[in-house]
């Protein structure tokens, strides 16, 4: 085996430690060009973070609603207590103030609201714009079914309306920013996430997108918003053991939205799909069946070929169930078609029903 003497070893040795010096100067090289220093990962951070720009793009188009309602002061839960205090002056009727949010739907003054924020016996409605200004509303329609009302102010200049978004390519766990005016502390920002999509919480009239940013009394009738400063929702309501946010709040889709305002602005309700038929309340109890117990003549289920006796067996190729009907339904605008699956005589059917406006 062959021995190196040191004179023979030292070439080596030397070149090793000319390409570990190189390596150094190389990374070092590497390093300082293409990795920031700490101080801008820092800064690039808080940039990426904040939702500032999101907010004052949108936080012009909402507004403070406050609204005066009648309510009656009764003394006395005894049936024979109505006359008595009629006649001695003591059914005295009082103003109860409440708070909640709008949005700026048009700039020539349409306000979208919550229906529960101006009441039922509504005396008087004040809206406060982000600048501060004040200003008289009037109520142009309301919808008890989607808990939404649209208010109306004159003003001379236009208003800032906010851009909207579709709420229906919103996806569990995108971010989102809840602006109103939560016990009436003024304009406030609270940030979430989309937690479910779909929610009807006993309402079939509107599929409430489910957050857990914080909302509080006064945030009703406010902005959901996503990171780009557009209307996703209307904060609506929230599920709670204690009256206050408890991380389930429901925002009424702006997808949703659009249709009813319209038809609020236009006609001052809500035009809703018409079926045309009824459903047997006996069978559907004790079966759970969605039975056809009448036809109206001359109505769509009528013109679609639907009689007296039929099974519905699915609805828009889902399984049928009287609260999916009713969805449906509460959800249809005229001309919309809503299929149906049906047994008849032992024979399925597939029925096409073109929904119409209720005929007077």
């Amino acid at each position: 085996m062959a021995i190196f003497t040191s004179k023979e070893y030292l070439p080596y040795l030397t070149a090793v430690l000319v390409g570990v010096i190189l390596g150094v100067l190389i990374f070092t090289f590497i390093n300082k060009n293409n990795f920031p220093a700490e101080n801008e990962i820092i800064s690039k951070n808080q940039i990426g973070n904040s939702f500032n720009e999101a907010v004052n793009k949108a936080s012009p188009s909402v507004v403070n609603i406050y609204s005066d309602v009648l309510v009656n002061d009764r003394r006395s839960q005894s049936p024979f207590s109505d006359r008595f205090n009629s006649i001695f002056g003591l059914n005295k009727a009082r103003i109860q103030s409440s708070l909640g949010s709008g949005v700026i739907f048009y700039s020539n003054g349409y306000i979208l609201t919550n229906q529960h924020v101006i009441g039922d016996k509504n005396v008087g409605i004040t809206v406060e714009l982000s600048n501060g200004l004040k200003e008289k509303a009037k109520i142009i329609g309301i919808d008890k079914g989607t808990d939404l009302a649209v208010l109306k102010i004159d003003q001379n200049e236009e208003l800032s309306s906010i851009e909207i978004a579709n709420s229906d390519n919103l996806k569990i766990g995108d971010i989102v920013l809840a602006i109103g005016n939560p016990y009436g502390l003024g304009q406030s920002v609270s940030m979430g996430i989309v937690s479910a999509t779909g929610r009807e919480f006993n309402n079939p009239y509107s599929d409430y997108i489910q957050t857990d940013a914080s909302i509080n009394r006064g945030n009703s009738g406010g902005a959901l918003i996503d990171t780009s400063g557009r209307l996703v929702g209307i904060n609506t309501l929230i599920r709670s053991s204690t009256g206050g946010s408890e991380g389930i709040g429901l925002a009424i889709p702006s997808a949703r939205v659009l249709g009813i305002i319209n038809d609020l602005i236009q006609y001052g309700e809500v035009k809703r799909g018409w079926l045309g038929f009824g459903i047997d309340r006996r069978v559907l109890a004790t079966q759970n069946l969605l039975k056809i117990s009448f036809v109206y003549p001359n109505g769509p289920a009528k013109e679609a070929n639907l009689e007296e006796g039929d099974i519905i067996i699915e609805i828009n190729e889902q399984k049928s169930s009287y609260p999916l009907l009713f969805q449906e339904f509460a959800r249809s605008k005229p001309g919309t078609i809503i299929k149906f699956k049906i047994l008849r005589d032992g024979d399925y059917l597939n029925i096409d029903l073109l929904t119409s406006i209720v005929s007077t």
